[in-house]
């Protein structure tokens, strides 16, 4: 009897369990399916969830806070425009944006001219959307520049002397100008050579006279034109930044981007989206690789002669 009550008792109590746990897996299934649910109608609500981030990148010409300020009202009109959110990466460098553009570890970017070629040139041709344009042509130039109470005229007073480039991989803060050296028959100063990081930094070590002279692109001379700069030399002029796609965007979201991007036509958009990015841009153009092809001459000229320089001295900066 006794026994029989036990058995009885644990029977009773499994029996307890197994409606708990039956309970709470029912309970559990419910609230999954809840947050299903709920999800569903946040991405109904919002088109801009229903899909991965896209990534927008763009070479460390400037400062993360000024390029966040320079390219946000670009990226909200695209993101606004596809229903899909863009978020903006700044590269910690201009080799660094260059791999991954590259190796299609974003989606799209703005690039400067010769880290365009270089980067076709490591990892093949990518879609290109447009390029910036100023006064309705594709010309980029920018400005080699000494402090105003330097006795500098011209580049043959810049030899053996301090010059300051924001990066080896720079269009306008290096490849044009020293290809500008070649170009007169004149030695660059690359024992001199001071690789600063931004064209900002490239202004303000001149500014302070800590470095004889440099090369800007025109937006940074904008900015200190006021301040004591004065210019030894405008580049030659070669084809603007392009903004491309690489491999990881999709076609239909290239076409949504492309076709976004040309509608932007009317002037207060233009003043709007546009001018953060550059004061002096007009329009946004169609480019093709071809466009680069003057400026890959400079490039291979400017490497023969890095070549030339290192065999005399033994080695680059």
């Amino acid at each position: 009897m006794e026994n029989d009550k036990k058995k009885s008792i644990k029977f009773h109590v499994l029996l307890l369990m197994t409606v708990i746990v039956a309970v709470i897996m029912l309970l559990y299934v419910f609230l999954h399916q809840n947050e299903i649910r709920n999800l569903s109608v946040l991405k109904e609500k919002n088109p801009v969830f229903q899909e991965a981030e896209i990534i927008f990148a763009v070479h460390s010409y400037a400062s993360p806070i000024e390029l966040s300020r320079s390219f946000s009202p670009l990226i909200e009109y695209l993101s606004k425009s596809i229903n899909r959110k863009i978020v903006l990466k700044s590269s910690v460098n201009y080799e660094k944006n260059i791999d991954l553009v590259g190796k299609d570890e974003v989606d799209i970017a703005f690039i400067g001219p010769a880290g365009y070629v270089t980067m076709v040139e490591l990892y093949g041709k990518k879609k290109l959307i447009c390029c910036l344009a100023t006064d309705g042509t594709a010309d980029y130039r920018g400005y080699i520049i000494t402090h105003k109470d330097n006795p500098a005229t011209c580049l043959k007073d810049l030899q053996g002397k301090s010059f300051a480039s924001s990066s080896r991989k720079s269009t306008m803060s290096y490849v044009v100008p020293r290809f500008m050296f070649v170009q007169a028959g004149l030695s660059f100063p690359d024992e001199q050579l001071r690789i600063v990081g931004s064209h900002n930094n490239v202004a303000l070590n001149v500014l302070a006279r800590d470095i004889n002279a440099g090369a800007i692109r025109e937006k940074t001379y904008r900015k200190y034109k006021d301040r004591d700069l004065k210019i030894i030399a405008i580049t030659p002029g070669v084809c603007e930044h392009p903004i491309l796609a690489t491999n990881k965007l999709d076609t239909e979201t290239f076409k949504k981007i492309k076709d976004a991007i040309f509608s932007i036509k009317k002037v207060e958009d233009v003043q709007r989206i546009l001018k953060p990015v550059k004061e002096s841009i007009s329009k946004l153009l169609s480019v093709k690789d071809s466009d680069y092809d003057p400026l890959r001459k400079m490039i291979s000229a400017v490497k023969k002669d890095e070549k030339l320089s290192i065999k005399k001295s033994g080695g680059l900066k």
